[in-house]
């Protein structure tokens, strides 16, 4: 998953690159204070779900999640992209959008049962309560329901700051997702699926 390509086949509103902590690009100026945030919250968020995903395939050899090629949450105006070097904003993916509309519509039995998604699963705001569909154990289950739950109320955290200091408004959040090198977890808050990681990729281009 090249994150170029998917900027230059998106709407681009802002490209930053990490290690310099500079806009490389933007169709309006960026605040200091945005870049610094955007920046720090950026590596941080990275480097979290790095580890994270890592956990993941030491626990269990399947669905590998990890290393991580991309990550990302979508608004209603807005998708947040980023990999190991850069971070950009785009406009939301028309497919992206339908996907997420499709899974928040469709029942578990009839998400697993489809063409790609391999694994279904609701999650309660408090992380207690779930139920899942397709082919983990107890271990499995108790593990990606805490990732999923620490990834819905980071990603509504980041939301909510960049909002407040940038007036760029961030709801509603839709849903974020991780791409590994061959599965895609997408959560959608409170409904969750795994899926190849070419098939979400399609989904993130726009215009194939």
């Amino acid at each position: 998953m090249k994150l170029q390509e998917l900027i230059e086949k998106s709407e681009t509103i802002f490209v930053l690159d990490r290690e310099s902590g500079k806009v490389v690009f933007s169709i309006d100026k960026i605040p200091a204070d945005l870049q610094r945030v955007i920046n720090s919250v950026s590596k941080m968020n990275f480097k979290v779900v790095q580890i994270e995903t890592e956990g993941w395939n030491i626990i269990t050899s399947k669905y590998h999640l990890h290393p991580v090629l991309l990550i990302g949450m979508s608004s209603e105006n807005y998708t947040l992209l980023q990999n190991d070097t850069t971070t950009a904003i785009v406009k939301p993916s028309e497919k992206l959008d339908r996907f997420f509309e499709n899974v928040r519509k469709r029942s578990l039995e009839d998400l697993v049962l489809g063409k790609f998604i391999e694994v279904a699963g609701t999650l309660s705001p408090c992380g207690e309560e779930y139920d899942i569909k397709g082919d983990l154990n107890e271990e499995e289950i108790r593990l990606i329901n805490s990732i999923i739950h620490a990834n819905d109320s980071l990603a509504g955290l980041i939301g909510e700051m960049i909002s407040l200091i940038s007036g760029i408004i961030w709801y509603p959040l839709k849903g974020w997702f991780i791409v590994g090198e061959e599965h895609a977890l997408v959560s959608i808050f409170g409904k969750w699926v795994i899926i190849p990681s070419r098939i979400f990729e399609e989904i993130l281009s726009e215009g194939e």
